[in-house]
């Protein structure tokens, strides 16, 4: 992850930048932990998962087979990441030099050469990538519509909600004693990652579970 974020600079949306996908699968090679996987982007990848494979029913499973944690913060903050496979760190659903969940793809992978992300004052902010520099050849693509295509409105949402309450679910988890910060974790992980219905849409879903989330830390917080 550092070394991606040590190769990225700011973009203008009004940008055009010569890049080319050949479908090497070399941007999906040593990627161990390189591949946050968002709230959205695991509701996503069960609910295309588990119309093809029995074993995933919720969001649970697939957080168990595909996914590594990542703790941000010794409060016990932590994120998701892909897991990878064999000697060259693959992304594990890479067959072939394909992806096997294109239709679902992390909002990583989707938007790719570039980084997205929500600005202080609430608008989109984007970076480009050259970590892979033979990808930049070919002709341009203009990066407005780049993310137009890629970048959806669902995302734009949830990154808003999301950093709007990273700070004070952070902040509280700090409030708990370590003595039951595992207790903090788990409900962490209970509302951003857990309590879902496949069925239902995902925004309001994830509005309510971080309401419900930060009442359940105050009170965790409050417990001597």
């Amino acid at each position: 992850m550092e070394e991606v974020l040590s190769t990225t600079h700011r973009i203008s949306p009004r940008e055009r930048v010569p890049f080319h996908c050949t479908c090497c699968g070399e941007c999906c090679r040593h990627v161990r932990q390189s591949v946050p996987l968002e709230s959205p982007d695991v509701f996503r990848l069960t609910r295309l998962l588990r119309e093809k494979d029995k074993g995933i029913i919720c969001m649970d499973d697939f957080i168990a087979r595909y996914t590594e944690l990542a703790l941000l913060d010794e409060c016990g903050y932590f994120m998701l990441m892909l897991k990878v496979t064999g000697v060259d760190d693959a992304c594990i659903f890479l067959k072939e030099n394909r992806c096997m969940v294109h239709a679902a793809k992390p909002r990583t992978c989707r938007i790719y050469p570039f980084v997205a992300g929500i600005g202080d004052d609430g608008q989109p902010e984007y970076l480009v990538s050259r970590e892979k520099e033979h990808h930049f050849k070919g002709p341009a693509v203009h990066v407005k519509a780049w993310m137009k295509r890629r970048f959806t409105e669902e995302d734009k949402a949830f990154l808003r909600m999301d950093l709007g309450s990273a700070r004070d679910i952070a902040r509280l988890m700090r409030r708990i004693p370590e003595f039951h910060r595992q207790q903090a974790m788990l409900l962490f992980w209970r509302y951003k990652y857990s309590d879902f219905d496949l069925d239902q849409p995902f925004l309001t879903q994830y509005a309510k579970n971080l309401q419900q989330l930060k009442a359940a830390l105050s009170l965790l917080a409050e417990q001597p």
